[in-house]
């Protein structure tokens, strides 16, 4: 399944009001989020952009199929920009070349809320949810002044779980953290100048702390 079939999936999802729920209706939410990930091939990214970490901006969609179960689709993007290195004799040697790294995730997660009620019949403040699913993640690197054979553009499958909670703020309005771990396995090559080789980490996943602004019923 690649990313337009999902987007339809999708579309087809909201558009029909005929799906079952236990409202007999469906939920559509708007969300934007922000946080950082710290990948798993740490010593690789270190290498290139100083650091195993950065920020990641994204948003997306959801879609309430019941009460407690939701889909939802959303997509990423972690962007930072270091020095081009060469391997040689298993040394690492910077070329003072900018280098750029963006990751782009287009993640889909089917999840469950336990949304919990007091003894006054009212919803608590903060409702926990967990969920998983699978991600096509985008990994490009280009350099200044580099041609296309120098770059690298790929796509590879990987997959997340998730878990967090949520609390309302207003009556359209709710904000949300979550910590994800995602594992994208054979994400980098065995190229004898690569990083990634040197150091054996081969997984472009990662760990993700972020916070969610999201907007619907």
């Amino acid at each position: 399944m690649n990313g337009a079939a999902v987007l339809l999936a999708v579309a087809v999802l909201v558009a029909s009001p005929a799906l079952p729920s236990a409202q007999n209706a469906i939920a559509v939410r708007g969300f934007a989020d922000a946080g950082l990930t710290v990948f798993t091939a740490r010593q690789s990214f270190r290498a290139i952009l100083g650091s195993p970490a950065g920020p990641v901006v994204g948003g997306g969609i959801e879609v309430g199929l019941t009460k407690n179960a939701f889909l939802s689709l959303a997509a990423s993007r972690f962007r930072r920009t270091g020095q081009r290195v060469f391997v040689f004799q298993d040394e690492v040697f910077k070329l003072d070349v900018s280098d750029r790294i963006s990751v782009t995730p287009l993640e889909l997660t089917a999840g469950y809320r336990f949304i919990r009620v007091n003894r006054l019949g009212r919803m608590a403040r903060f409702t926990p949810y967990v969920g998983g699913g699978i991600g096509w993640y985008r990994f490009t690197e280009t350099a200044a002044h580099s041609t296309t054979a120098d770059d690298v553009k790929a796509t590879h499958t990987g997959f997340h779980v998730v878990a967090g909670a949520e609390t309302p703020i207003r009556k359209w309005m709710a904000a949300a953290v979550d910590a994800q771990l995602s594992s994208v396995p054979n994400a980098f090559g065995d190229s004898p100048a690569s990083v990634a080789r040197l150091y054996d980490e081969h997984n472009l996943g990662g760990f993700t702390l972020r916070a969610r602004i999201i907007v619907g019923r």
